[in-house]
C-alpha cells in the first residue's frame, strides 16, 4: 500500500474541487481539505487501502456535516451575483452565461446532498459504489440523489434559456 503522503498529494486536487462544491467558498474549501487531511493522516494506519479517494471524501463529508451542525443557527449561504447583461442576441447571451460559469453557479444553487452526488459522479467521475462510500449512503440513495440533482440542474439551466429568450424579446 502506498504511503499517506503520496496518496494525499494525488487526491488533493479532487478533494479541493469537491470541498468547493460543498462549501461554495474557496477559503472554506481550503480549510475543509486541511481538516480532512489531518483526520485522514491520523486514521491512515487503520485504513484498508481500498478506494482512498472515497475514504477521504467520506472523511471530508463527515467533517463538513459536523461543522454545519455546529453552525446550524447561523446562515451559511453565500450570495451569488446575478448576471443579467445582454447583447440582444439570445444565443450569444446564453453562450456568454454558460461560458462564464453559469453551469457551476447553477450547480452551486441546488441543495448540498444533490450537489455532492452530481459533483462526485459527474464531475469527479466516481463510480456509484465509490460515491456511496464517500457519502456513507446506500448506492440506491446515490442514484436517487444523482437523478434528482441532474433534474434540478437541468431545470435551472432551462431557466437560463428562458431568461435569455425573454431578454432578447424585450
Amino acid at each position: 500500500m502506498p504511503g499517506f503522503e503520496s496518496v494525499a498529494l494525488a487526491e488533493m486536487p479532487v478533494l479541493y474541487r469537491v470541498a468547493k462544491r460543498m462549501t461554495l467558498n474557496a477559503t472554506a474549501a481550503e480549510d475543509l481539505v486541511s481538516q480532512t487531511l489531518l483526520k485522514a493522516a491520523s486514521g491512515w494506519e487503520g485504513f484498508d487501502g481500498r478506494h482512498a479517494r472515497s475514504w477521504m471524501i467520506r472523511i471530508m463529508h463527515n467533517v463538513y456535516s459536523k461543522e454545519m451542525s455546529k453552525l446550524s443557527s447561523q446562515s451559511q449561504q453565500v450570495p451569488l451575483e446575478e448576471t443579467t447583461a445582454t447583447t440582444g442576441n439570445v444565443w450569444q447571451d446564453l453562450d456568454a452565461r454558460l461560458l462564464s460559469g453559469s453551469i457551476v453557479e447553477e450547480l452551486d444553487r441546488i441543495p448540498e446532498e444533490y450537489r455532492l452526488a452530481v459533483t462526485l459522479c459527474d464531475m469527479e467521475e466516481l463510480s456509484y459504489e465509490e460515491a456511496a462510500a464517500a457519502m456513507d449512503v446506500p448506492i440506491g440513495t446515490v442514484r436517487s440523489r444523482l437523478y434528482r440533482g441532474r433534474q434540478m440542474l437541468r431545470e435551472r439551466l432551462a431557466g437560463l434559456v428562458a431568461e435569455s429568450e425573454e431578454c432578447a424579446n424585450a
